[in-house]
């Protein structure tokens, strides 16, 4: 009797384990998915965060050693005056954009033209791809993130570097000897954009759409979730919205672009309480820029100066398609995917805005989205798409943060549906060993019979009897829970204008 007792408790004990197991990963998924808080201390700036998936690596000064790159996100520094090489190998039908961003600590001192990074992409016999890039400051000697890349463009006319084989990225950045001389972070991001099935589509027609600015939206703000990089830039999609902006920062918003649509947007500073009949003047203090989703600045050098008025910056890109990229007035234009509006303010604009600025955003996406290219590969995943779900996040304004805890939460809703339904059969596993024990047992002998017929004690010896009924069928009678515990899901809660310039 013992001996079974004990081999039905190991059996029980195990299928505990197994519910455990199940348990405690569902209830574990958020915390897993939890993003870490921004850089920056409450009373300074904010500064640029890495992705928190980046891999670091160091570039080498030799072009014959450098690390090899692979399609994701990486983290290195640069020194001034520095070039750094690396490898990557490249197939012959992706086109591949290779960017580097520079992200230098706000208050660093940088000359206010010429100083930045210059990006190249070349074959191992030296010869240059397609589009070298190179991103630059522009904002009166104020230090912000710039980013560009170089890539390897498939199809058209192009006849350089369309075969497989080794290549080499290099990043070197160039500025005076007057400027920092300190190290600045650098994060490289690899992306492979799929081959198409077809013949690429040629350039678009000329003046097939609109350069001026359309009137700004208005309405009812929403609040912006601005980041500090592109890693965790909040969504935002068409409307107003309003932001806290801090003198010194660069915050980054992030909005869906699909496939025949184009982007207007505004950028505004409101008035500042004046402390004498003449406000100081700033120059070039509010800065709008954007950049396409492989970061490239395709909107730069866009400044307005600040006198204590209402001030306002604006840009209006052309319509995405898939032949601006054989266009040299419009080539970072030709992806859909997440394109990023940078707000930057001038340090000098603390003095009217001490506590941060209230930032108004007017965002405007017009045009119904089309058919993309036909891809021979999946070109969403690889970071050249929109989904409904970038749709839904840009409605509601969701930060990345948002975003991935709502992705945690769906999991440990799943992750409760799924426990509950292993929990009762886990139940039913338990009650179902302890009918084979009690039929192990054997049929009744004549004693136990005439014990049964003496007193009404079930027969197999267990007071109240398995045929007692229970809340899961099983026959215990004993008491229990109406169910498994669910889980829900938690909610969270006039015009100077830019256009594309058409270096990427």
């Amino acid at each position: 009797m013992k001996r079974r007792t004990r081999r039905t408790g190991t059996r029980l004990a195990a299928v505990a384990a197994v519910l455990g197991t199940v348990l405690g990963a569902a209830v574990g998924a958020p915390a897993l998915a939890t993003a870490a808080p921004a850089d920056g201390s409450a009373d300074g700036p904010a500064t640029y965060r890495t992705a928190d998936d980046a891999t670091p690596v160091e570039g080498t000064a030799s072009s014959s050693d450098g690390p090899e790159l692979k399609p994701g996100i990486y983290t290195d520094s640069i020194g001034r005056g520095e070039e750094k090489f690396y490898s990557v190998e490249l197939d012959e039908v992706s086109t591949v954009y290779l960017s580097a961003v520079a992200a230098p600590e706000p208050g660093t001192k940088v000359a206010s033209f010429g100083e930045g990074l210059e990006m190249k992409l070349t074959t191992t016999s030296g010869e240059q791809c397609d589009t070298a890039g190179r991103a630059t400051f522009s904002g009166d000697d104020q230090a912000y993130p710039i980013g560009d890349y170089a890539a390897r463009r498939i199809g058209g006319d192009i006849e350089r570097c369309q075969q497989a084989g080794p290549y080499l990225f290099s990043v070197k950045r160039e500025g005076p000897g007057t400027s920092d001389p300190g190290d600045w972070p650098l994060e490289i991001r690899f992306m492979a954009e799929p081959g198409l099935e077809g013949t690429a589509p040629g350039p678009p027609g000329k003046d097939t759409w609109s350069t001026e600015l359309p009137t700004p939206p208005t309405g009812t703000s929403q609040r912006a979730k601005g980041g500090t990089s592109f890693n965790d830039a909040g969504a935002v999609g068409s409307g107003v919205w309003k932001d806290t902006v801090r003198a010194g920062e660069t915050i980054f918003y992030r909005v869906p672009l699909d496939w025949g649509q184009q982007l207007a947007a505004f950028a505004e500073l409101p008035n500042a309480a004046k402390k004498s009949e003449s406000p100081e003047f700033v120059s070039r203090a509010l800065g709008f820029h954007l950049f396409n989703p492989a970061r490239a600045d395709v909107v730069d050098n866009n400044f307005e100066s600040y006198r204590g008025e209402q001030t306002s910056a604006g840009l209006i890109t052309r319509p995405v398609e898939y032949g601006n990229r054989f266009d040299d007035d419009g080539r970072g234009i030709s992806t859909a995917g997440w394109y990023y509006l940078a707000v930057t303010l001038h340090p000098g604009l603390a003095e009217h805005f001490p506590d941060g600025a209230t930032v108004t955003l007017r965002v405007k996406v017009s045009g119904e989205a089309a058919e993309g290219p036909g891809y021979d590969g999946d070109a969403a995943a690889a970071g050249f798409g929109v989904t409904d779900k970038d749709k839904e996040a840009a409605e509601k304004g969701l930060s990345a943060a948002d975003v991935t805890q709502s992705d945690g939460w769906r999991l440990v809703a799943w992750g409760g549906i799924g426990a509950g339904t292993v929990l009762v059969l886990g139940l039913g596993l338990w009650m179902l060993l302890a009918r084979l024990r009690h039929g192990r047992r054997g049929a009744p002998s004549d004693a136990a019979a005439q014990q049964h017929a003496s007193t009404g004690t079930p027969q197999g010896g267990v007071p109240g009897g398995y045929a007692a009924p229970g809340p899961y069928g099983g026959g215990y009678g004993y008491p229990g829970p109406s169910g498994p515990p669910g889980f829900g899901g938690q909610q969270q809660p006039g015009h100077g204008g830019s256009a594309p310039d058409g270096r990427q």
